[in-house]
């Protein structure tokens, strides 16, 4: 309850177990939103539960893009750079065996793609209801 400049105390009053309740409280109390606050309160709530989480979702798979791009080069470069190692200090004769180095780094490079595929262990990002 809180006491106004005219005197008089807002709020709900007791009188003999009856609840009183001033003309000025029943007046907010009956008031409806009008249609313009339902239409920004329905806005703001689609906001909420729809286009905030797909921006969420958004920026995650930018972020495990640019990883999978960084990856991807990496992993080129990195091979790039065993082929010509090898090539210049294994192979550097000409005696009709240059393509032995491209099938190694061919073999390295399917055994990191296997390696990273024994890795992976939930095929699906859906999780699986237990068992009772």
């Amino acid at each position: 309850m809180q006491l106004r400049p005219s005197g008089e105390i807002s709020g709900p009053h007791w009188l003999n177990g009856m609840v009183s309740i001033s003309p000025s409280d029943r007046k907010r109390a009956v008031k409806a939103p009008s249609l313009g606050e339902m239409y920004d309160l329905l806005r703001d709530y689609v906001k909420q539960e729809t286009l905030d989480p797909i921006r969420g979702a958004g920026r995650w798979m930018a972020w495990a893009a640019l990883g999978a791009v960084s990856l991807i080069l990496g992993v080129t470069f990195l091979m790039v750079g065993l082929l010509r190692l090898v090539q210049s200090e294994l192979f550097n004769s000409n005696d009709g065996k240059t393509w032995i180095p491209y099938l190694i780094v061919v073999v390295v490079s399917l055994a990191l793609v296997l390696s990273s595929k024994a890795r992976i262990r939930k095929p699906s990002l859906h999780r699986k209801p237990r068992g009772i």
